[in-house]
């Protein structure tokens, strides 16, 4: 166990040794001698004034960039929100489940009928609905456009021997139907106004399509950051301090070292 431990602490300096040859090229003095300490330091020094440098720039940039992208997927997520909108006004579909008894589901837009016959879904716009009371059921009639009635079944009497027979109070199958009525006095209010909602809707999208200011800003302000730090003496003299600080080495070494 110590074998291993001393030996992985011997090829860690080996490497260590290796890169810091690379680093420094020239005679082992020059890489480790404390002769020249100071060409070494300053070598370093001028190297850390590029990467810290760098490192600014990058941080600059990196918020500029995340600015930019934060205004691109707010614009995306504004006008995904507005075509969702529009679609829901041009095909409602049912829409959301509102309350559902016996055979008879309804939806915002629409409502189902199933049976042992088969499904029939009615637009509410289309409808007619009343509630009557019976001896043994009451009754929801749902008349559609064409004159159809369908009458939905609600028994309440005589009582269930089998508890997996339904049983209906006379309140609930009324506010059902009140339900339904209200429902269909929406949707009707819903149908006139929606030429109005489509215009608005789809000039709104417009607007949000052609709206792209915020994303234009943050460009710019990319486009004038990087522009800048291109042109910012700082650079420069960064650069020229490592060049000459790597020139004095090669005079030193006669070995140009990396930067």
């Amino acid at each position: 166990m110590l074998i291993g431990i001393g030996l992985l602490v011997v090829l860690g300096a080996l490497a260590w040794a290796a890169r810091h040859r690379t680093r420094y090229p020239g005679a082992w003095g020059h890489a480790f001698g404390r002769r020249h300490r100071d060409r070494r330091r300053a070598l370093a020094a001028a190297r850390e004034g590029v990467r810290a440098w760098a490192r600014r720039v990058e941080q600059d940039e990196s918020w500029a960039q995340r600015e930019l992208a934060g205004a691109e997927a707010g614009r995306k997520e504004r006008l995904a929100g507005a075509e969702r909108h529009l679609a829901a006004l041009r095909a409602p579909g049912r829409g959301e489940r509102l309350d559902a008894l016996g055979e008879l589901t309804l939806f915002r837009h629409r409502l189902v009928i199933r049976t042992s016959t088969g499904t029939r879904t009615i637009g509410l716009a289309d409808l007619e609905v009343r509630f009557e009371p019976g001896r043994l059921n009451h009754s929801v009639y749902c008349t559609d456009a064409t004159g159809r009635v369908h009458r939905a079944k609600y028994p309440h009497s005589p009582p269930a021997t089998d508890p997996s027979e339904p049983r209906y109070d006379e309140d609930r199958v009324r506010d059902f139907a009140v339900t339904v009525q209200n429902a269909i006095a929406e949707e009707r209010l819903f149908r006139d106004r929606l030429p109005e909602e489509l215009e608005r809707a789809e000039a709104e999208l417009a607007k949000l399509r052609a709206d792209t200011g915020a994303v234009d800003t943050a460009r710019e302000r990319l486009t004038r950051l990087r522009e800048l730090n291109r042109q910012d003496p700082r650079r420069a003299a960064a650069r020229a301090a490592l060049e000459e600080a790597r020139e004095d080495w090669r005079k030193l070494t006669g070995r140009l070292p990396p930067e």
